[in-house]
């Protein structure tokens, strides 16, 4: 059966609710059929409007669990303000993440589309064949079609299709010799603004873009002169005025030593900060503060025995190991603000935690640590209780995580990590990583 089939049938996503017997499959108000930028679109809403929901602060249970079309490939879990958007081969669903049922459905059938959120949560964009559709993210609704440029050009990327803001698109091009040009379009056609001040000092060489990423205050352009010379510049939103700009070399370094080749090496968006992932996803040593411009660490701790785990929007988790004195090792999860300053702590070893370098997650309450279980034959999910003693509670996974072969610390947190281990509104995802043939399907935790 190939994606096209299984795409237009209402049936062939389903949600099997944990405790119950059976399959609920999504109801749907509606269907609509028809061709977009050259691909046959299949657009399915269910009518529900869901509320606003918190991310949780802790779970107690794996509740359901969503299955989709086996031609497709589940890429990455967004959050939006009412659950989950899934990114994936061809299209997005939007997720009601306490019951784990599809409220929406957008594929364009054949395509290998790029999917994104706005900054506010509001829109999901679905980029494929030089046309973007906007999406409102808790409805489905299609707020609007926009043709964006060549079908070689879909990534929604500043070097492409351009960061989907709330209110339209940013790019960045090299503008001859001198510097970068960055532009803003509305989604209403409206006025935008264009920034050409980017420059490259005298005799540095030609300028390259080599990334750009939205934060909750702005947009963030980063670009090189000569193939060296890194430089971020944060510009306004809503006027393309420049706020700041750093240069590596002068303004921070990356003195890390890196014990693998990394796939790239750039800055990632957390809240209002921004972390240079030079150890793994939003793991590294260099975080700046996307307001003002300011260097707010430039060698967090990267060593075996006292390392960085993940970049938070206030701070950083991180492991400390010390070996006793019965020749066992105790484990120190920390959250720490960028001072270094402990706030919250959970204390193990390594017999309940197993690999410390990777698959960790943070909430308000807990912390939750997926460690392998001979019993199930599969990962478990441990949910520690920060600055509390006694045992911690152990959810068995309904879905398959097998990370059995990967030496990579960087392609384990791509398979069990931001974007596929994560905290939504409502819930706790966690995609599916299984031996054999892949079928995409996401667990909730609640």
């Amino acid at each position: 059966m190939n994606a096209g089939t299984v795409w237009a049938l209402a049936a062939a996503t389903a949600v099997l609710l944990l405790g119950t017997s059976g399959c609920a499959v999504l109801p749907g108000s509606g269907q609509e059929t028809r061709e977009l930028a050259g691909y046959e679109v299949v657009h399915e809403m269910s009518g529900d409007q869901l509320e606003e929901l918190a991310v949780p602060t802790t779970v107690s249970e794996a509740s359901w669990v969503w299955e989709g079309p086996r031609a497709g490939e589940l890429r990455k879990i967004l959050p939006v303000p009412t659950g989950a958007v899934l990114h994936l081969t061809d299209g997005a669903v939007g997720l009601d993440p306490t019951t784990g049922k599809e409220t929406w459905s957008y594929g364009l059938l054949e395509s290998e589309a790029d999917v994104a959120v706005s900054p506010d949560g509001s829109l999901v964009a679905v980029s494929a064949g030089g046309t973007l559709a906007l999406l409102d993210s808790g409805t489905g609704v299609e707020v609007r079609v926009i043709e964006h440029g060549s079908a070689g050009a879909d990534h929604l990327s500043v070097r492409g299709a351009g960061l989907v803001t709330d209110d339209g698109l940013v790019t960045a091009e090299a503008d001859g010799p001198g510097g970068v040009v960055v532009s803003f379009a509305p989604w209403d056609d409206g006025p935008g603004w264009r920034n050409g001040g980017l420059r490259c000092p005298e005799g540095t060489g030609d300028p390259r873009v080599e990334d750009g990423f939205l934060t909750p205050s702005g947009v963030v352009v980063v670009y090189s002169c000569g193939g060296a010379d890194l430089r971020m510049a944060g510009l306004d939103t809503a006027t393309g005025e420049e706020q700041w700009s750093l240069v590596r070399g002068e303004d921070f370094d990356d003195g890390a030593e890196h014990p693998e080749q990394l796939p790239r090496e750039g800055f990632a968006a957390v809240g209002d900060v921004a972390v240079l992932e030079n150890m793994a996803l939003l793991r590294g040593t260099v975080v700046v503060d996307t307001v003002h411009g300011e260097v707010l660490a430039e060698a967090l701790p990267s060593e075996p025995d006292d390392t960085v785990l993940r970049v938070l929007p206030h701070g950083y988790l991180a492991v400390r190991s010390e070996r006793l004195g019965n020749g066992e090792w105790e484990d120190r999860f920390e959250v720490r603000d960028f001072s270094g300053s402990v706030r919250s702590t959970v204390v193990t070893d390594e017999n309940k935690v197993g690999s410390t370098v990777s698959g960790q997650l943070p909430l308000e309450d807990s912390f939750l640590k997926p460690r392998w279980s001979e019993e199930e034959d599969n990962m478990e999910v441990a949910v520690f209780d920060w600055d509390a003693e006694g045992s911690e509670k152990t959810i068995a996974l309904p879905v398959e995580i097998d990370l059995s072969g990967i030496d990579s610390i960087w392609k384990v947190e791509e398979a069990l990590g931001p974007g596929t281990f994560q905290e939504v509104p409502g819930a706790v995802l966690v995609r599916e990583h299984a031996r054999g043939e892949q079928v995409p399907r996401v667990a909730g935790l609640t």
